[in-house]
């Protein structure tokens, strides 16, 4: 293997694991951008307030009620009193059957902490989405430059070519042949061009308008602690989305608890004073009285009202339950899943990196000698540069889609990327 074959092969693998500090813009400073920015963490911080505002709410006790009223008003001269004529004022507190108060704050609270656990969620979405536009963005962007590094090296191709040619030496087909495979990479440096547009444009959608400062961005270096053969569950037992889905199984078993509050009876204290107008027969000035009472209802017929709200939060119970089994399976199978792929891109990568893309180089350099001493057909050189432009970019796609799978896995398992 030549020096130059080696050196060529660490110059691809420097331009795709150069270290982040030195950008102005790093993948991690996108992610916070995408997070400040994002409207849907916004609101769900604002449903977790209200729910917790609900909770102190709906554990209150019910607004005490002033009764003012008139007893015993004469027909033929409502605004006259006799005898029987009393003014009332009063006090009237109602008090919710059993714990009902108590549990509505606590099914309050549950739900809070379930939309905060969707927030959590939400996060490790946008920090995900973003880091994968940006990966593909950052390939893009390399990639082109592979075509970029092509076209300038089969420019110099063409150029030995006309030289030949004018010379006596060269074919006039070589020539034709030369120009046409020129032409055909400015194409792919066009359909290179468009794909970066596209990833630049899926970056901006999570963090804005991209600044000049942000140019020439290289891949992150990330590995992983567990292996593909770890517990799947233990991995996945820090998830927000099965927090939250427990969270509300737990919600709905409150629930279902307050709903059986209602077999037990509500009350109702009341007292007052009232004010007689009247006299008696002796020609005194009625005498004044207080009063109390007491409410109390009585559940008694169940069958369509308690039974079946009971019922119903049950239902609701078991309907959470086995939303919680289906994200599991879910979850399960996606982090399987990439943790498969993240290994056998690993093996590719590093199959890439260490035989093939040394070889490429040796083959490139072995073919361009003989191409000039006459050993070698015009036809064999540019079959070995373009094998080798395809090798380089099959490397950068590699190791995008390893980065990406290596992504996917932290925000399933809800770990940092080192």
């Amino acid at each position: 293997m030549s020096f130059k074959s080696v050196f060529s092969g660490l110059v691809v693998l420097g331009a795709l694991c150069q270290p982040l500090s030195a950008l102005a813009l790093s993948i991690e400073s996108a992610v916070e951008q995408a997070l400040a920015r994002d409207a849907g963490l916004r609101e769900l911080d604002r449903k977790a307030r209200a729910f917790d505002h609900l909770a102190v709410a709906e554990s209150a006790l019910p607004d005490p009620e002033v009764t003012i009223g008139a007893e015993g008003l004469p027909i033929d001269d409502p605004l006259s009193a006799d005898m029987m004529t009393m003014y009332r004022i009063g006090v009237r507190q109602r008090f919710p059957a059993g714990d009902s108060r108590r549990l509505a704050g606590d099914r309050n609270s549950a739900r809070a902490r379930a939309v905060a656990a969707d927030l959590r969620a939400r996060e490790l979405e946008v920090a995900l989405q973003t880091r994968l536009a940006w990966l593909d963005w950052v390939s893009a962007r390399a990639s082109a430059d592979q075509v970029d590094a092509m076209l300038e090296q089969l420019g110099q191709l063409v150029s030995i070519t006309q030289r030949r040619f004018q010379a006596g030496s060269g074919r006039l087909q070589d020539e034709s042949q030369a120009l046409l495979e020129l032409a055909l990479l400015e194409r792919r440096r066009v359909d290179a061009q468009t794909s970066m547009d596209e990833a630049r444009a899926r970056l901006e959608r999570w963090i804005g308008p991209l600044t000049p400062g942000a140019a020439d961005p290289r891949l992150p270096q990330w590995s992983l602690q567990e292996s593909p053969g770890d517990d799947i569950p233990a991995q996945l037992s820090r998830h927000p989305e099965l927090i939250a889905a427990g969270i509300r199984v737990e919600a709905e078993e409150v629930a279902a608890d307050l709903a059986r509050q209602a077999y037990r009876p509500q009350w109702m204290l009341e007292a007052g004073y009232g004010h007689q107008r009247g006299k008696d027969p002796s020609g005194r000035r009625m005498s004044d009285k207080l009063f109390a009472m007491a409410t109390i209802s009585l559940p008694l017929f169940t069958d369509d009202r308690q039974d079946r709200r009971v019922d119903a939060a049950l239902a609701e119970r078991d309907a959470q339950q086995a939303q919680a089994q289906l994200i599991l399976q879910r979850l399960s199978g996606e982090l399987a899943r990439q943790q498969a792929l993240q290994a056998r891109l690993a093996e590719s990568r590093e199959l890439l990196e260490q035989r093939i893309l040394p070889r490429a180089q040796d083959t490139v350099d072995a073919t361009l000698s003989a191409y000039e001493s006459d050993r070698a057909s015009f036809d064999e050189l540019v079959r070995a540069r373009l094998r080798q432009l395809e090798i380089d970019l099959d490397l950068i796609d590699t190791r995008r889609r390893q980065l990406g799978a290596i992504a996917r896995i932290a925000s399933l398992t809800d770990k940092e990327l080192p």
